[in-house]
């Protein structure tokens, strides 16, 4: 409760300060809730359902196109002690404009506007690390986007050791076709107990077909990327291990109802998870799966799609190359800020 009370006195600080001296005073509250529960039939990841709440407001000070800002994320995992989690201290600045957004300090990851493939990324990442520390640049134009940022993930300090990730995504469309890139670089050194400086590199070019106005769905899209890793544990190896792979990812929907399916065809992306885990890894475990096969089909009703509420109901499957698992996800954000009540919302459905 003391960190909570430091928060507070901080935000009253910052919000008293912005009276007296004429800037603007704006803040964001955002909430987030999941149920996960994963029925996995796989050795390559456990069994488990994964159910809780996150509450994350925020105040700030604003001229022109800059902020700072500070505010504090409460997670609830349900059915643990109350404030299992700690507290974790949001503190950063940030620049807004029409076409430039930049980020520094420690800030949301919903800040990120890459579109990342789960071989990156994680929805279990996405809920239960939803900050990130460091920077982050971004360019939005008419015709697609592109990011660039640094995570730093642990500090050198004791026994630990420092690891950091960058991070790249871009887009960019047509009427009808579209291109884009992941891409990850992560330094990972594990402790002085646990000797290991692991270097994980992963690049995803990819293409698409977007034909969803040609036929009657509101969405219809086909893409088709190469993965390539490069993997290398320094206590062991010299070289660089080549994994590669091809993915394909088809989706369709029509009156908020859609299906989603992934297929991966290649090697192992995760070459070292029984060593390091999640430490090292931040996607989906499935792209460890040594069959050279991992599918995920996913069918969904997205009833409410909007900044300000937005509820997805979904059933996926996970094929191994072995055999299959069931995982059912019921996702709900709220996102409140000083201008959601200016004008009447309007959900957007497409």
């Amino acid at each position: 409760m003391v960190k909570i009370s430091k928060i507070l006195a901080t935000l009253l600080l910052i919000f008293t300060t912005s009276t007296l001296f004429g800037q603007e005073f704006i803040w964001d509250v955002r909430f987030a809730s999941q149920f996960d529960n994963r029925e996995y039939n796989t050795t390559l990841t456990n069994s488990q359902t994964l159910f809780g709440a996150r509450l994350t407001p925020q105040i700030g000070i604003g001229w022109e196109h800059n902020s700072l800002n500070i505010g504090t994320d409460i997670m609830a995992d349900f059915g643990a002690p109350t404030l299992f989690t700690d507290p974790t201290l949001l503190l950063y600045y940030a620049y807004n404009s029409k076409k430039f957004d930049a980020y520094m300090g420690v800030f949301p990851r919903t800040k990120m506007i890459g579109n990342y493939s789960s071989l990156f990324f994680s929805g279990k990442t996405k809920f239960y690390d939803p900050n990130l520390d460091g920077f982050m640049l971004q360019y939005t134009g008419n015709k697609g986007s592109v990011e660039l940022g640094i995570d730093w993930c642990g500090l050198s300090h004791g026994a630990a050791r420092e690891r950091f990730m960058i991070f790249s995504a871009g887009e960019v469309e047509t009427k009808m076709f579209f291109a884009g890139y992941n891409a990850t670089i992560f330094h990972f050194a594990a402790s002085e107990e646990v000797t290991g400086v692991v270097d994980n590199v992963l690049f995803y070019p990819y293409v698409g077909l977007n034909i969803s106005e040609h036929l009657p769905l509101d969405i219809l899209k086909l893409q088709v990327g190469w993965v390539q890793g490069l993997h290398k544990d320094r206590s062991y190896e010299s070289d660089f291990n080549m994994c590669e792979g091809v993915q394909i990812d088809v989706h369709a929907e029509k009156w908020n109802i859609g299906i989603e399916n992934m297929l991966y065809i290649g090697e192992n992306q995760l070459p070292y998870n029984n060593e390091y885990g999640s430490d090292l890894y931040f996607g989906s475990p499935y792209y460890s799966t040594e069959s050279g096969i991992y599918n995920r089909f996913e069918i969904y009703w997205h009833p409410f799609r909007g900044k300000l509420f937005d509820l997805k109901i979904s059933s996926r499957h996970h094929y191994d190359g072995y055999v299959w698992g069931w995982q059912q996800l019921l996702t709900l954000n709220i996102n409140i800020n000083k201008g959601s009540f200016k004008n009447r919302v309007k959900y957007i459905n497409n």
